[in-house]
């Protein structure tokens, strides 16, 4: 009859019922993508860089050695995408900041995206991670600043030329003042989670600190048309 379960089959052999088997959830390319870039991370920071493997990150994200290596070449694929995609991140909230927004506005969108981002605690863990590594290797040191905080400056540099083309802006160097805003941004508060994990600031600790940032970066660079910040 319709709307009735079948009932689990009886082997001959055993007597015992067997139920049929579970049809395997297939996972779309980009959350297969996302699982093994999660078991990565995890893998990465439970035994080190040195100490990770393909074979350990496969069985924690599940499908095959063959879609690694063609979704990311090797090992060091998997940590230059890891890396990057925090930098994605981050480029794509100043992507989507309004050109028409007022430039102090922007300025601390893109100081609350950042520090939220270089926070993180398995961020601050890979940062951690990987300054270990890269005294005995020395190109992952390469990787994670060409992936990561040399393309989070190249992205607010972009961010300052187009605002200097607006007129809101004053920027002869705009990678130099890139520069010299996010380190501003990560300021004391990132060493100081960086060398105590508990020591997270509060979100009051991190927008006073965003507030000063922002105003004395606006104090040294004269805005377009002459007006006090």
């Amino acid at each position: 009859m319709k709307g009735q379960t079948s009932a689990p089959a009886i082997t001959a052999t055993t007597g015992e019922a067997t139920r049929p088997p579970r049809l395997r959830q297939r996972r779309t390319p980009a959350a297969q993508r996302q699982a093994i870039l999660q078991a990565a991370t995890e893998v990465f920071l439970e035994r080190g860089y040195s100490g990770a493997s393909i074979d350990a990150i496969v069985e924690r994200a599940g499908g095959s050695k063959a879609t690694v290596y063609a979704l990311f070449g090797n090992k060091e694929g998997l940590l230059t995408a890891l890396v990057a995609q925090g930098a994605e991140t981050l480029a794509a909230s100043v992507d989507a900041l309004p050109a028409t927004a007022p430039f102090e506005d922007s300025l601390r969108a893109i100081g609350r995206s950042y520090l939220h981002l270089i926070l993180q605690p398995k961020r601050v863990a890979l940062y951690r991670l990987v300054a270990g590594e890269s005294g005995r290797c020395p190109h992952l040191g390469d990787i994670f600043y060409r992936t990561g905080p040399q393309a989070v400056t190249t992205r607010v540099a972009e961010f300052f030329r187009a605002a200097a083309a607006r007129g809101q802006l004053e920027a002869a160097d705009p990678e130099q003042l890139a520069h010299f805003f996010v380190h501003a941004l990560r300021g004391d508060h990132h060493n100081r989670v960086l060398f105590n994990p508990t020591r997270m600031p509060t979100s009051q600790e991190i927008d006073r600190h965003i507030d000063f940032v922002v105003r004395t970066f606006l104090r040294c660079c004269r805005v377009a048309d002459g007006r006090s910040p």
